[in-house]
């Protein structure tokens, strides 16, 4: 019997070397390829959640410092009404009114705990201890200054003409502050033409509502910054309160004063505020209507900080009798943390438009 013989073939399904290495290399970057597609997937959805999460996060967080903000605002009114209604017509710095509040927290803020400079410091402190907290409570400033311890450019005006006296005031601030004389000029003349009315068709400046707005009248942030503390803008002429006034203020409203007459008035107010203004001791005083020792103007300036996050507004008052009514209010969103030296009327002013 023949012996069956068994034939070995290749089979059919076996493939080269370099054939299965490719092979294993394509399947390893489709992997690949697909977790990548997959990671990048997931990273947009976690992003637009994380997004979305933050969005809802600062709107909750504006609204809620616009609503200290209106508190915080009509606290202020409450305080000027309050000083009208029981300490009289004279106003100086030394009133509740005008004490600053700097970082106070929110709970002492809604409790009406009192301002002091050392309660200041230590609430400065807690809330660089707490920044990096969340969430994160939050913190009140605010300062009420005199409007009218202020030269207001609006004095300048005299029936749509220049007034001589108070641009003689104005030419000795400029001479005192080291400002170009010139500035002065280009400001009057500007304001005046803007105060006149125009025939049809003529181009006239807008007259300013608002500090910051000068630039409209030719001049340049330089000289509007260093005039900041010492000028304001009005809606009508006012007097200077001899009770508020700077020493710059004081030495530019009399041409015979020098800067330690000034002084010295400073230095009788702080002790006995003027009463009258005959209580200055001024011999020389020009016009009854350029000084008293009371204000209907007051300026506001609030912050409120929620973590490293502020919100700030400044605000101008009008006080007639025991109705306070707010004229503007401009906010500032998302201002940069302030210092512990920062003062709050900086603070405020620095971010204005």
């Amino acid at each position: 019997m023949t012996p069956i013989k068994i034939r070995k073939t290749r089979s059919m399904t076996c493939l080269p070397r370099h054939t299965i290495a490719r092979c294993t290399g394509s399947a390893l970057l489709a992997a690949l390829l697909t977790v990548a597609l997959v990671a990048a997937f997931a990273s947009r959805a976690f992003w637009q959640e994380w997004r979305s999460v933050e969005v809802e996060t600062a709107e909750r967080g504006r609204l809620q410092a616009g609503w200290l903000l209106d508190g915080a605002h009509d606290w202020a009114r409450a305080r000027l009404r309050d000083d009208a209604q029981h300490r009289g017509a004279v106003d100086d710095a030394g009133e509740a009114w005008a004490q600053p509040v700097v970082n106070m927290p929110l709970d002492d803020f809604l409790a009406g705990s009192g301002a002091t400079d050392d309660r200041a410091s230590a609430a400065a402190g807690v809330a660089d201890e707490t920044a990096a907290s969340a969430p994160a409570t939050p913190f009140v400033s605010q300062q009420l200054s005199d409007a009218q311890g202020k030269m207001n450019v609006l004095n300048l005006l005299e029936n749509q003409a220049l007034s001589p006296l108070w641009l003689q005031a104005f030419d000795k601030l400029f001479e005192v502050l080291k400002l170009p004389p010139e500035q002065l000029v280009t400001l009057s003349n500007t304001l005046r033409q803007a105060s006149q009315t125009q025939g049809v068709g003529a181009v006239t400046p807008l007259l300013p509502q608002q500090m910051s707005q000068l630039v409209w009248l030719g001049l340049v942030p330089a000289t509007l910054e260093a005039l900041q503390p010492h000028v304001t803008l009005l809606p009508s002429r006012t007097p200077v309160n001899l009770n508020s006034a700077s020493v710059e203020v004081l030495q530019s409203l009399l041409p015979s004063f020098q800067r330690a007459d000034a002084e010295r008035v400073v230095a009788l107010r702080r002790v006995t505020p003027f009463q009258t203004v005959a209580d200055a001791g001024i011999t020389d005083l020009q016009s009854d209507g350029q000084y008293s020792v009371s204000s209907r103007f007051f300026e506001l300036h609030t912050a409120i900080r929620i973590g490293p996050a502020s919100v700030a507004e400044n605000a101008l008052l009008q006080r007639d009798g025991s109705s306070v009514r707010t004229l503007w209010r401009r906010r500032v969103v998302a201002i940069e943390q302030p210092s512990r030296t920062t003062p709050l009327n900086t603070l405020a002013l620095q971010q204005s438009p």
